[in-house]
Parts: structure tokens; C-alpha cells; sequence
């Protein structure tokens, strides 16, 4: 503890909340995990509270909560009066903020905790509004297109990108910060991509292209990105979609069956974690469809893998992807077919491809990104900035 003011710790205590991790799969989840393990490997106080499975690591805990597929979530979301729409109980993954916030709130109330880091804007919220109650300044990962009006009732918000960050205009009175996800560029990187589409399945003449998103046609439109595949009419084209299941899966998967044969379409639900480097390495490119993305940790894992990427000229994505490829209006009938008959060209791939690897490296290392949240809960915390916080096992 500093001894002229021991108010402020020397080092923070911080947690890591996430009401899906453990039994949901999304970018949200994997970023809690990924920076509760990179935090822990720096050597700081950290805490991961999760919402379902078991504490498999030592920094782990597991908080009891009404989980967003569990009968009673879907019973009190079917029959809640509509005045309590207020209360959090709109929708089936509000819910389950609810009462993962009103079970952790004692935690923290008893825990001594200095930072409460996450990107559940619902939870966010609730923890925001109890402050009185425990001491923990929280930082709300932006990472669910909230509205302005929301985020603004927040001290400490953490855009993932200066795009967003520079929408909000004047934040000369906040301690609102601009950084990125990042990516562990090491587990994530060029493969054997003949040994990973052996491994999974794929004939090694196959023009792979991948798309990593939830199973929906709402968010990420993956029955535009099959019409396009279609439209697009490439001889050896195979489409491999991996992804988290969702209520509108099965009639999702039935309309992209429709348009494309066994032959042309691959798809993977609820793929292991530990199996994503293999999917990323055994593409040639990378696509999402969607109109708008905060910052798509897929595309940061596909781009570590040395894969060139077509998304929207939406401000974030083409901050994200930079050179790394291309930009199609997703709203254009036959622009994303055209663009993916012009990435069967190698070279066009390689070229695009390892720029895509450089930015990755240059922009969203691990490295790169952590010394940044670890400068971000300096300022928050009115702390010295942190100097050797350069090498793993660095104190804060």
C-alpha cells in the first residue's frame, strides 16, 4: 500500500465478470478469459467470475445465476409484466445479468476489489448504479452497440476502437479510453494448412471460405453470405460457417441448405475453443457480413493467421482490418460474390494475408493492448502509470 495515501493500492485487485463464460461461446466470453489469463500472467491480483461450468483455473470463480437457456429465465421472460422491462428482465440474456449482478454484488461488497472490468452492459449497469455499496470502479468494455444515452450514465467506458471513442464528441470530463481486443498472436498464427484440412475433413484443392459467426441471419446475415456464395458460382468454392447455436438456428440452417449442396457447404456448431487456430488455418479467406461490429475478435483471429478479410466499410471493421483486405457494401447484391471470385487469385490472398499478420502484430499483440488496460486502470485509479509492466510476471 502507498503510505502517504493508503486509500490507493499498489497494486489493484481486480475482477473479470462474464454471465455467459462457461456456457456460452462469443467474443465476450473469450475476451474475459483471454485477459483474466494474460492479467494473471503479468502477476496482477485478478479475479475471473464466471457464469456457468466449473472453476477449472485458480483465479476462477463461479457465480450461481439464472442462466439464459435455463427454464426459468425462459418462463420469467415469457410472463413478466411489461412494466418490468425496467428491471432487466427484457430479454433472456438480461435476465441472466440480473442475477449474476444481484449474486455478485455481496462478493464484491466483501472482496476488496479496485477495478470491476466487463463487457455485460447490463450487469455493468447494475454494478454502476450500487457503487455506493462497494468501492470497485468499474470499466464497461463497449462492445454491444449501446446507445450514447446508456453509456453515458458510465464514469469509465473502454471503446474498442477510436471510431467508436470519436462518436461520443466531447469527453473532457470522463476517463473514457480507446483500446482494442487483442489476440494472442502465438496460438493464433500461420499454419500447416494441408495437415488442418486433413485433420478436419476438407479436400486440399478446395477455394475454403470461412465465415466464425453466431448461427443468425439477424446480426451476422449468414443467409446473405449464402446467397452471395451462390451468386458468386465459384467451381471449387466450399463454404465453412462455425459457430454458436441460437434460437434461430435450425431455420437458418435449413434456408442455407436450400441454396447450397452438401459439396458447397460446411457447418460446425459450438466448435471447442481449443479448436478455432485449426479452422482459421485451414481457410483461404475470411468474411462477416454483418452491417456492424464493435470489433469482431474473429476477424483479429483470423487476420494472426494470415488470413485476408472481407467485411462492411463499417468505420470499426475497416479500422480493424486496415490493408489486411477488403471492404464490400453487404447491403449490394453480387459485391461480396464478386470480391470472393476475385480472392481466388493466390496472390491476391498471400499479398493481403500478410499484411493482415503485420497489423495483427503492430496493433493487436497482446503485448500492445495490455499495456494499454494496464495504463487505462492506472488513470481510473489515479495511480502512478505502471513501468515494468512490459514482460509477463511484471508487477503493476
Amino acid at each position: 500500500m502507498d503510505n502517504k495515501n493508503p486509500s490507493k493500492p499498489a497494486q489493484p485487485r481486480v475482477a473479470i465478470l462474464s454471465s455467459g463464460l462457461g456456457h456460452v461461446s462469443r467474443g465476450i466470453e473469450t475476451w474475459a478469459a483471454t485477459l483474466a489469463a494474460e492479467l494473471h500472467q503479468r502477476g496482477l491480483d485478478i479475479t475471473l467470475f464466471k457464469g456457468g461450468g466449473r472453476a477449472e483455473l485458480p483465479y476462477e470463480r463461479v457465480v450461481r445465476c439464472s442462466q439464459r437457456d435455463s427454464w426459468l429465465t425462459r418462463t420469467v421472460v415469457r410472463y413478466r409484466p411489461i412494466c418490468c422491462w425496467r428491471l432487466g428482465m427484457y430479454t433472456p440474456y438480461e435476465f441472466e445479468q440480473t442475477t449474476f449482478g444481484l449474486s455478485i454484488l455481496p462478493r464484491l461488497i466483501c472482496g476488496g476489489f479496485d477495478v470491476v472490468h466487463l463487457q455485460d452492459p447490463q450487469l455493468a449497469y447494475i454494478l454502476e448504479k450500487t457503487r455506493s455499496l462497494h468501492r470497485a470502479k468499474v470499466i464497461l468494455g463497449h462492445g454491444t452497440e449501446e446507445l450514447s444515452s446508456f453509456l453515458r450514465q458510465f464514469s469509465h467506458i473502454q471503446e474498442l476502437s477510436p471510431f467508436y471513442l470519436n462518436r461520443h464528441g466531447d469527453l473532457a470530463n470522463k476517463k473514457w479510453f480507446a483500446i482494442p481486443n487483442f489476440v494472442d498472436s502465438n496460438r493464433f498464427s500461420p499454419g500447416d494448412r494441408q495437415a488442418a484440412r486433413r485433420e478436419l475433413g476438407i479436400p486440399e484443392d478446395r477455394y475454403v471460405v470461412f465465415s466464425p459467426a453466431a448461427l443468425n441471419r439477424s446480426k451476422k446475415r449468414l443467409d446473405w453470405l449464402a446467397q452471395e456464395f451462390q451468386r458468386a458460382q465459384l467451381s471449387n468454392g466450399l463454404l465453412v460457417i462455425a459457430g454458436a447455436r441460437e434460437p434461430e438456428t435450425d431455420s437458418l440452417l435449413t434456408e442455407l441448405r436450400s441454396r447450397l449442396n452438401e459439396d458447397q457447404l460446411m457447418v460446425l456448431e459450438n466448435v471447442p475453443r481449443d479448436r478455432m487456430p485449426l479452422l482459421y488455418q485451414a481457410a483461404d479467406l475470411l468474411t462477416l457480413c454483418s452491417l456492424q461490429e464493435v470489433q469482431a475478435i474473429s476477424l483479429l483471429e483470423g487476420m494472426a493467421c494470415g488470413l485476408p478479410c472481407i467485411t462492411h466499410p463499417w468505420g470499426s471493421c475497416t479500422w480493424t482490418v486496415g490493408d489486411g483486405g477488403s471492404f464490400v457494401d453487404m447491403e449490394v447484391e453480387g459485391a461480396l460474390g464478386r470480391e470472393l471470385q476475385l480472392y481466388q487469385s493466390v496472390e491476391l490472398r498471400r499479398e493481403r494475408g500478410q499484411l493482415a499478420r503485420q497489423r495483427v502484430e503492430a496493433v493487436f499483440s497482446r503485448a500492445a493492448v495490455v499495456n494499454q488496460i494496464l495504463e487505462m486502470y492506472s488513470s481510473v485509479l489515479d495511480l502512478p502509470v505502471p513501468q515494468a509492466n512490459r514482460e509477463p510476471r511484471a508487477a503493476f
